[in-house]
């Protein structure tokens, strides 16, 4: 029996790809290499016929009698599509496609088969076959089946291109993700890093160890050998060698250099304040730095320091194995920006210090030049009241008087103003010895009893019992005592009271003084404790004052180890207190003061501190 239907298409004699109608979406286009097919079968009449339909239709067409002359042609033909007959001579069209498989695994296999044999064709399928046609076919149907066949591989391939797509660019993302990672990394590791060396660089405002620490950790975060700080002298525009790390500079007779002389030395860009790096290739010779006494380097990383576009000076970083790279210099530019502020704020301070220091030299120097004359006036003026070498009518007495009172009243304020000159440069005389309070509480009463009396007050003393010995300096502490009984009696009103009281709390001993008075303002209360400040009412300005009484109050209590305070209420008075540390306590604390001292310098000298 024929294996092709009635009703086959006639073919013409010269058939071509446009003989018959266009081929449907997945047959070869002009655009495209013709598909190729490789046709098994061992009936010549099929072999021929489908030959000459398939060429008709643009397929690149090759055709084989047997599965063993298919094997052959297969590894080099590569066909897109095999149509191979179940049954052939020898192996079967399943060892066909086996091969075909096996060679390109993307090759789609369209097995021919009888009605007899379906059950064959159904297993060839679950084997790997894409379609199966059974004989006597339609050619219309070997072309449908073909066509599918040839759009369902394509439409594999684009998949494959798709899916190979989304892998390459999902392996892009997740590079981009670990680069994104890595740099959050980073960033936050700098600014940990930046902030951990914010903290040491802060922890000293002198400048000398300031500008030590930025050399030593500017070397450390780049991996230097070694750094070195140039400051600028802004008047005279000398660069000199702040600070150095990581060297030992020989002595040097080198002329100081000009700022900018050094700045083009180091290769700064004129008017520019960017970083610069340099590395000396193999066999070159190294180059020198300003005022570094002939050494010679090989890798060199600077970095200004400058801020609103003024410079103030340059860290340069030195000897990087390796050389510098453009991550160190983002890194240390940042370094650099913070330790720019960070020798503002010292040379700020040690310049308000070195102010300081000569205004507190200037109010000793004045207090002391007006001390001395103003001393020979009391002397004169007290000899003058003396009825016992003038005789003085009642004018002329009230006037010696209120010169007396006056120059006693300027003596007083010329005395406060050298005590707390003394207290800001820490030269204020005092001399702790381990004795009781109670003889300097009842002496500093008697001291002002006449002034007591004068205003008709009742003065209260309220010692407890068993009272424990403490260091203190006598004088001092009787000043305190002084300034806070005589302040409780100037804003007392006449014939008012005065409570004077002493109690021990644990380590410490509580003297307070206690007026019934205006008392304070809350807002005024931080105001008691500053220098030259008074409170701006009408009581304060009548009783006058230079506003140092407690801030020297203050001073020496806080020499002491204590603490000084206030507790008021307006309209009700004010208590003000102090508290002493207790002889025992004093001693066992300066003991531990000494003992870490000895240890941190231990420590400092290269010696373990015990576990």
């Amino acid at each position: 029996m024929d294996p092709l239907r009635q009703g086959t298409p006639e073919i013409p004699d010269e058939a071509g790809p446009g003989a018959l109608e266009p081929a449907p979406t997945g047959a070869p286009g002009l655009a495209e290499a013709p598909a190729r097919v490789l046709v098994v079968d061992d009936e010549q009449t099929v072999v021929d016929v489908l030959q000459e339909f398939l060429a008709s239709l643009g397929y690149d067409v090759s055709m084989a009698a047997s599965a063993e002359a298919a094997q052959r042609l297969i590894p080099e033909l590569r066909p897109e599509v095999v149509l191979t007959d179940l049954n052939l001579p020898g192996r079967s069209g399943l060892d066909v496609m086996r091969f075909a498989k096996s060679v390109d695994e993307e090759t789609v296999v369209i097995v021919v088969t009888g009605h007899a044999s379906t059950t064959s064709a159904i297993d060839a399928l679950r084997q790997g076959a894409y379609d199966y046609i059974t004989k006597p076919f339609e050619l219309d149907d070997v072309q449908k089946s073909l066509e599918r066949a040839l759009a369902n591989r394509r439409l594999r391939a684009i998949n494959r291109q798709l899916v190979e797509e989304l892998r390459q660019k999902n392996g892009i993302l997740q590079n981009h993700e670990q680069e994104l990672k890595e740099k959050v990394r980073l960033a936050t590791w700098q600014m940990r890093t930046l902030y951990e060396m914010g903290k040491e660089i802060s922890a000293n405002l002198e400048l000398a160890p300031r500008l030590q620490i930025i050399a030593a950790k500017a070397a450390e975060l780049a991996g230097a050998r070694a750094a070195v700080v140039y400051l600028r002298n802004h008047e005279t525009e000398e660069c000199r060698v702040a600070a150095v790390h990581g060297l030992e500079l020989p002595p040097s007779e080198e002329p100081c250099t000009h700022f900018f002389a050094a700045e083009r030395t180091l290769g700064f860009p004129v008017f520019e304040q960017r970083p610069v790096r340099r590395n000396a290739a193999d066999g070159e010779p190294g180059f020198e730095l300003p005022a570094l006494g002939g050494l010679s380097f090989r890798q060199m990383l600077a970095l200004p320091l400058a801020t609103e576009g003024l410079s103030i000076g340059m860290l340069v970083l030195l000897d990087k194995p390796g050389g510098f790279t453009g991550e160190d210099e983002s890194l240390l530019e940042l370094f650099a920006s913070q330790a720019t502020i960070a020798v503002q704020n010292s040379q700020l301070f040690e310049h308000t210090k070195s102010l300081d220091r000569l205004k507190s030299e200037f109010v000793a120097v004045v207090s002391h030049e007006i001390r001395t004359p103003l001393t020979s006036v009391k002397g004169a003026v007290e000899l003058l009241s003396d009825h016992r070498y003038f005789a003085n009518t009642d004018q002329q007495h009230k006037l010696l008087s209120i010169a007396q009172a006056n120059a006693e009243r300027l003596l007083l304020l010329i005395n406060d103003i050298l005590d707390f000159s003394k207290l800001e440069s820490a030269s204020l005389p005092m001399v702790l010895e381990r004795q009781r309070l109670e003889p300097v509480v009842r002496q500093a009463a008697q001291n002002l009893r006449t002034l007591i009396e004068e205003r008709r007050i009742q003065l209260d003393v309220d010692l407890a019992e068993d009272m424990p010995d403490l260091l203190l300096d006598a004088n001092r502490v009787a000043q305190v005592l002084t300034n806070l009984l005589s302040n409780a009696i100037k804003f007392s009103p006449p014939e008012g009271r005065i409570e004077l009281g002493v109690r021990c709390e644990r380590e410490t001993v509580r003297v307070w003084v206690r007026d019934y008075g205006e008392g304070i303002a809350a807002e005024d209360v931080p105001k008691l404790f500053r220098k030259f400040s008074q409170i701006d009412s009408g009581s304060t300005r009548k009783v006058g004052g230079t506003g140092l009484g407690l801030v020297i109050c203050k001073g020496i209590v806080e020499q002491h180890g204590g603490t000084i305070g206030v507790e008021t209420t307006p309209g009700e008075g004010s208590t003000f207190f102090f508290t002493l540390p207790t002889a025992d306590y004093a001693g066992e604390h300066a003991r531990g003061a000494d003992s870490g001292r000895a240890a941190a310098s231990g420590t400092a000298a290269g010696e373990r501190p015990a576990a």
